[in-house]
């Protein structure tokens, strides 16, 4: 005979859940409700890089450049309480990627997000481990990316384990360093992530071919004369990795292209109208950092992406290491690489705690066509494995009809789960 359970806080979760509505039913989420959005701060993690490159002084278009082995990676952190979480990026783009999915997050964990070394902020390195061998740029296997990243993590956080999560480029990075570096995170998060045989692609590959350009004034007129419509390339490239095209625009633009395309706050800081002022003829192509970027396409082929073997692919990902619980996350209508790919994951990672799940109405760039479910998908993932109590606060959605209750809600299970501010 079963007997109803009489645990003496079920009247108290009754109370949370059986609320009559304050507000009237149907009105827009309110996210006032939880702890506000991080506030970001900017830094920069500075490191001894195992070899040098060329690094550029001066201003954008300076010809000015230094051997040198000392590079900085950017980073935005935001929210300081919760799980820690690392966003990584993917190419062509940099850590603003990820910054309206960073600042929802933000309010539950712990959040930092950096620019993979060759982008956005951080030190652009031409000819990388090529001072004195012009022989094939091996420095740039996403494996050496691993590394600084564990320094700046150990840094940053000593001793802290975290969840990974990265996107597109830098899934390859994040799969070599959860081999790697196992026992360090508590979670690996993966979103539309370049996989096994399924890279490089064609808009990137034709980027990395022009690393075969001399890296001689010669060969820059020649990569400059090649690539005079990098700009509109770019852009397309991006337009064609959403959904939805109108996400992106010539205002939002400018912080993905900025390091590779003159913008016109940087062209207009004479302010005079007439010695600096930004139009077409003066917005200039940035070829350093262009051929940093094409150095570092250059490398990419299936033998990083497909399982290791000791005999025939000594560089590939050791993904039977991987024993963390994965989440692998994929645009639905991603164009650039099927969605598909994820059950592979599945059957080849050394954990069975994978869970597969697909964005609707978003691209290969989820976290831009719709960071709401992003966001949705990867809170809940993480309230799973680290567990609820450990979020900052409660979470109830971001999306939907809400009754109107929810804030009595939220401060009623605050308390049933212990969750203080």
């Amino acid at each position: 005979m079963s007997t109803k359970s009489s645990a003496p806080n079920d009247c108290s979760f009754y109370s949370a859940f059986s609320h009559s509505p304050v507000r009237s039913a149907g009105n827009a989420p309110d996210m006032s409700i939880y702890r506000p959005l991080g506030a970001p701060e900017y830094g920069i993690f500075r490191y001894k890089a195992p070899t040098e490159g060329l690094l550029q002084i001066g201003g954008p278009h300076s010809t000015k450049t230094v051997w040198s082995d000392d590079f900085e990676i950017a980073w935005t952190k935001m929210g300081n309480k919760g799980p820690l979480v690392l966003f990584l990026h993917g190419v062509p783009t940099n850590r603003t990627q990820w910054e309206e999915v960073q600042g929802q997050i933000s309010r539950f964990c712990e959040t930092i997000s950096i620019d993979m070394l060759g982008m956005g902020e951080s030190s652009k390195p031409r000819l990388y481990g090529r001072k004195n061998n012009p022989a094939p740029n091996d420095c740039w296997h996403w494996i050496h990316d691993a590394d600084y990243i564990e320094k700046l993590m150990q840094q940053e956080y000593p001793g802290r384990e975290f969840i990974f999560v990265a996107d597109d480029w830098g899934s390859g990075i994040a799969s070599h360093y959860a081999a790697k570096f196992n026992d360090r995170l508590n979670a690996l998060i993966q979103v539309d992530p370049i996989a096994f045989d399924g890279y490089p692609v064609n808009e990137i590959q034709a980027i990395g071919r022009a690393a075969e350009i001399p890296n001689t004034p010669e060969g820059d007129n020649q990569f400059s004369m090649l690539f005079a419509a990098f700009d509109q390339t770019l852009v397309q490239i991006l337009k064609s990795m959403v959904h939805d095209p109108a996400k992106y625009n010539q205002y939002n633009l400018r912080y993905l292209t900025f390091p590779y395309v003159d913008v016109d706050y940087e062209r207009n800081s004479a302010r005079d109208g007439i010695s600096d002022v930004a139009k077409s003829t003066t917005m200039r192509l940035k070829l350093h950092n262009m051929r940093v970027l094409s150095d570092r396409a250059a490398i990419l082929s299936p033998a990083l992406l497909l399982p290791y073997h000791s005999q025939y692919n000594p560089n590939g990902v050791d993904y039977q290491q991987i024993t963390t619980p994965t989440l692998i996350m994929w645009g639905e209508y991603d164009n650039m690489m099927p969605a598909a790919q994820t059950q592979r994951f599945a059957n080849v990672v050394g954990t069975d705690d994978v869970q597969i799940t697909y964005i609707p109405r978003a691209g290969h760039f989820p976290a831009t066509d719709n960071p709401n479910g992003v966001a949705d998908t990867m809170i809940n993932f993480i309230r799973r494995v680290v567990g609820r109590k450990s979020l900052a606060d409660i979470y109830t959605g971001n999306d939907g009809i809400w009754k109107g209750d929810e804030r009595q809600m939220i401060d009623e299970l605050r308390v049933l789960h212990g969750i203080t501010e």
